[in-house]
């Protein structure tokens, strides 16, 4: 990868003297930052820029190691033959006309993928707008010079952008307005060699990349992109494009089809301790307030403690508001630091928090009062971070943040600004703020919003557990045996349920029936009430089918039960008997085999509504313990699993010992595509398995 950041010569082929065009902005961004040998490629030119042209790739002179490639799309492959003939590893392909254009054009990008494989060559691309290295002023891409040339801010920020022209147009913004102190930029199109794991790799070894923020619609080696995120080594904020539930239609189980609405995604990234963003602007605000390197800490068993230091009680009063929903806390100030505020304020303007000082700034004016209020509330043991409320105005409220702020920054609490006023004076103070380490926003919410974002819980990883009884190489050779015999992909209830036992999993009692008798002595054996269900290949969701009846208290109801059932449109080849349960909760638990992550442990609120409210969580398999005390706490619904309305709260224990041995199954069991457990009713704190099914591959 070191040949697209630090080439030792570029060749630009299609490199034009036209002014306005992407061939000309891309040879003039090259003479603007880069500092080795350019060679512009036009058979009709001899000179451009006063750089000698050259007719094709196969006649630029030693050292090039970079080819940047902006031709129309049909004389690509041709291109790329040149540059494998002339040894030139790297290749960025600005060009469209690939892939994202239909069949034709994902052809023309398999034609020229297979020919940068045989010469050996890497492509970025192609449909792209290149990168941008800040600090070496490095600009392989088309964007205008006009764009860049006065507004790179170099930092610690290094991003990465599936889209193209908007990688452009998004760029432009944030350098234009000098939003984000960037390292490096990457647009990396459509994406057919160099991907995002790529850039993620190389971005973690990267010393002048301090967070990676990335904007992606798909992870194609998904699996390697998570190993490499779960190191921690930097903070990562992702945007994922396409959270729609289009994947499902086709799945054949609750669990495929609840992972196709990009839950799983988001579980596999929270699990790999990455944060995640729902816009652009939101990226961006999450990285560059990470880039700050604020330490975060709250308080082991509670929330985040923060404090609201406001010129304003209504502006107080909404930055609150904002805490609760947000899961974050109002500190409770220490005596100490009351006292310390107390002898600014006036005596008739008690001390609390949300923090309105606007009383104090009135008698001391505004830069005593910051400095001095912002000095007690700093030092508070009781305080986590702080939001501070400015107005850039005129006059006495001309603020300058160096005189009003100096020495502060060295704290390792987050400080995050709320910024309005005069526009006089608020860039220039919001400028002011960011280079000495304090983050400004323009609305409430979102420093709320990004202060609950760098409080997510990011610590180091845990070594995935095997459960009790599992690690027994001989089970899983048993189970991957008896998977492998089936000759059906779905099996039923009774065998699904039969693996789980022997994966030493608690599942309901049951007897199987082939006819009425077998139905009604099975009921004798257990005792009224009873459930039937009709058994039938292939089938998974039997309650649509009207193949389930629940609370059967008498033979006379069981057997109306069983005719009814034999003589409708899905007669069942044969039926199970179970006794009926009562529970507290159900839940929905599973696996499924993610063509991009591989296998993903799901837990739920189940029941016939699970699709409905579709309240569940995902993480990858192998899990662990601490994985399955994240997944409870993640579920809008947690409360029913925590002793809701005097009912017996679910054995921790023992349902991460079932999530634990179902993530084990699917990490060491490739047979098995999907596992559905649903409800998985809990009597009295105990996970057992009412209903399951099993898909194979």
């Amino acid at each position: 990868m070191k040949f697209f950041f630090e080439p030792k010569g570029v060749a630009l082929i299609g490199a034009t003297p036209k002014p306005h065009t992407g061939g000309h902005s891309l040879l003039t961004n090259l003479t603007l930052g880069y500092d080795g040998p350019i060679c512009p490629v036009n058979p009709r030119y001899h000179e451009i820029l006063g750089l000698r042209c050259y007719p094709e790739v196969t006649a630029v002179p030693n050292p090039v190691d970079l080819a940047i490639i902006f031709v129309p799309a049909p004389a690509v492959p041709a291109v790329l033959e040149q540059c494998a003939a002339r040894g030139i590893p790297g290749v960025i392909i600005e060009s469209g006309g690939f892939a994202e254009v239909g069949p034709e054009g994902r052809a023309l990008q398999e034609r020229c993928l297979e020919i940068a494989r045989r010469g050996g060559i890497r492509i970025w691309g192609p449909n792209c707008m290149g990168l941008i290295d800040s600090r070496k002023r490095y600009v392989f891409s088309f964007l205008s010079p006009d764009a860049w040339q006065d507004n790179l801010n170099p930092g610690g920020v290094s991003l990465i952008v599936q889209s193209g022209l908007l990688a452009g147009g998004f760029m432009t913004t944030l350098m234009s307005h000098k939003i984000l102190r960037l390292a490096k930029a990457c647009s990396i199109g459509n994406k057919c060699d160099v991907d995002e794991t790529d850039l993620l790799e190389f971005f973690l070894d990267d010393e002048e990349t301090k967070v990676i923020a990335m904007y992606v619609e798909s992870f194609p080696r998904g699996r390697r992109f998570f190993e490499l995120a779960s190191q921690r080594r930097k903070p990562i904020v992702v945007l994922k494009g396409g959270k729609s539930a289009a994947g499902a239609r086709a799945a054949a189980s609750h669990t495929a089809s609840l992972a196709g609405n990009q839950a799983l995604v988001r579980g596999a990234l929270d699990q790999a301790g990455v944060y995640q963003a729902d816009d652009f602007f939101e990226l961006v605000d999450l990285a560059r307030t990470l880039e700050k390197g604020f330490e975060r800490t709250a308080p082991p068993a509670g929330k985040p403690r923060v404090v609201v230091f406001t010129f304003s009680g209504a502006a107080g009063i909404v930055t609150a508001d904002h805490l609760e929903a947000s899961g974050l806390a109002l500190a409770e100030l220490s005596p100490a630091t009351r006292e310390r505020l107390e002898k600014w304020s006036p005596s008739w303007m008690p001390v609390n928090n949300p923090v309105d000082f606007w009383p104090a700034m009135e008698k001391h004016g505004p830069e005593i009062t910051y400095r001095e209020g912002l000095a007690a509330l700093l030092e508070d043991p009781e305080v986590d971070a702080i939001i501070v409320h400015l107005f850039a105005g005129f006059g006495v409220w001309f603020l300058d943040a160096e005189k009003l702020f100096h020495g502060l920054n060295k704290t390792p609490k987050p400080v995050l600004f709320w910024v309005m006023g005069h526009e006089q004076g608020y860039q220039p103070l919001r400028l002011a703020l960011e280079e000495m380490g304090f983050p400004a926003f323009n609305e409430i919410q979102r420093v709320v919003q990004v202060l609950a974002g760098i409080f997510e819980f990011r610590a180091g990883g845990e070594s995935p557990a095997v459960p009790k009884g599992c690690a027994d190489p001989e089970i899983f050779q048993a189970l991957k045996i008896r998977t492998e015999a089936f000759r059906e992909p779905v099996l039923d209830e009774g065998e699904s349920k039969k693996l789980l036992r022997e994966l030493g999993l608690k599942v309901v009692p049951e007897i199987p029936a082939e006819d009425l008798s077998g139905v009604l002595a099975a009921a004798q054996e257990f005792g009224y009430p009873v459930v039937l269900k009709g058994r039938s290949p292939g089938l998974v969701h039997k309650t649509e089918a009207g193949l389930i009846r629940l609370d059967l208290h008498t033979p006379e109801q069981l057997q109306a039960a069983f005719r009814e059932m034999a003589g409708g449109p899905n007669m069942p080849v044969s039926y199970l008997v179970q006794p009926q349960l009562k529970g507290d909760v159900e839940l929905i638990a599973g696996i499924v085999r993610d063509p991009q992550f591989g296998p993903a442990v799901m837990l739920g609120i189940g029941g016939v509504r699970a699709e409905v409210y579709r309240d569940v969580v995902f993480r990858l398999a192998p899990v662990t313990r601490r994985d399955v005390e994240e997944m409870v706490s993640k579920l809008k619904g947690r409360a029913l699993l925590e002793g809701f309305r005097g009912t017996t709260p679910v054995d921790l224990d023992l349902l991460a010992d079932w999530l634990i041995r179902l993530g084990e199954l699917s990490w060491r069991v490739d047979a098995v595509q999907e596992i559905d457990v649903n409800p998985l009713l809990v009597v009295q704190g105990e996970p057992i398995a009412v209903d399951a099914s099993i898909v194979l591959r």
